[in-house]
């Protein structure tokens, strides 16, 4: 069975949120039917939805909204949200075509007061970059990082797009990208949300005849798989001329910083990814 057919499970918050709503089925909103914000939201109605943000938006986005797996909210711009309005919209709607799902277990008071939490977060102090960004971008250079990602058109689609990488992930996921990047894998999302499969993930292809092909699953159906190998090289293959497909979740083609990288050019190249926040 592929990753991706293995990879569609529910998240624990949404197993919660399955719970919740079957306990409590009057206090569910609609999706599309997005609140009016709370035009001055009190302490209890931020209280109330920093509880709300730990038990379904933390895993994401971070316990103080620092970021994870998804895009940081601890920031006075949002890259989709201007303001509570907004915030309230992808909340009640999701993002179609990522893994971030609508959030239809909430009453409309939990969504205002979560909206209204989410909004708070962008006036505390911006993450601080952990080193140089100018001493990072020749450390990207020298590592060599462009021959598997592109930054602002330059470099090979291998691996993620970095151009904005710096609005998408915070700075602790970008540190155990480089020196894990297995366990830091991105996720990409599906129209049956809040589903969700490992992107990137690494397959080796045996064909009868021929040498191994080893590259990142890009495309798959039934009779055929298609990836890309570590050279940027579109491989399409038939699956009945394969001896064996193995499917890797545990690893990845990016090469690890650990112990190859000191700590201090480190801290330089997380901080040059940090400031990289053009669009994609």
């Amino acid at each position: 069975m592929s990753p991706f057919l293995c990879a569609l499970r529910h998240t624990p918050a949404v197993v919660l949120a399955v719970v919740l709503a079957l306990a409590s089925p009057a206090t569910a909103s609609a999706q599309g039917q997005t609140p009016t914000p709370l035009a001055a939201p009190t302490a209890a109605d931020l209280a109330s939805g920093a509880k709300v943000f730990t038990m379904y938006c933390a895993r994401c986005h971070g316990f103080d909204g620092s970021g994870g797996s998804g895009p940081p909210l601890a920031r006075p711009r949002l890259r989709r949200a201007a303001d509570t309005a907004a915030i309230l919209d992808i909340i009640v709607n999701g993002i179609p075509g990522t893994p971030m799902p609508a959030a239809w277990m909430l009453s409309e008071t939990e969504m205002a007061q979560l909206a209204a939490h989410v909004r708070s977060l962008g006036q505390r102090p911006e993450e601080a970059l952990p080193g140089s960004p100018e001493r990072g971008r020749a450390v990207y250079a020298a590592s060599g990082c462009a021959a598997c990602h592109v930054v602002g058109g330059e470099g090979s689609a291998v691996g993620p797009d970095l151009t904005a990488i710096g609005m998408l992930r915070g700075a602790a996921f970008l540190r155990e990208s480089l020196l894990d990047p297995a366990a830091a894998r991105p996720e990409r999302g599906v129209a049956y949300e809040p589903y969700a499969y490992p992107a990137y993930v690494v397959v080796q292809a045996q064909p009868q005849r021929g040498p191994e092909v080893v590259g990142v699953l890009v495309n798959e159906d039934s009779f055929t798989i298609q990836l890309r190998d570590r050279a940027g090289r579109w491989q399409s293959l038939r699956k009945a001329d394969l001896q064996r497909l193995h499917y890797d979740t545990r690893t990845s083609l990016m090469p690890t910083y650990r112990g190859k990288v000191e700590e201090g050019p480190l801290n330089d190249l997380v901080a040059y990814l940090m400031t990289l926040r053009g669009r994609p």
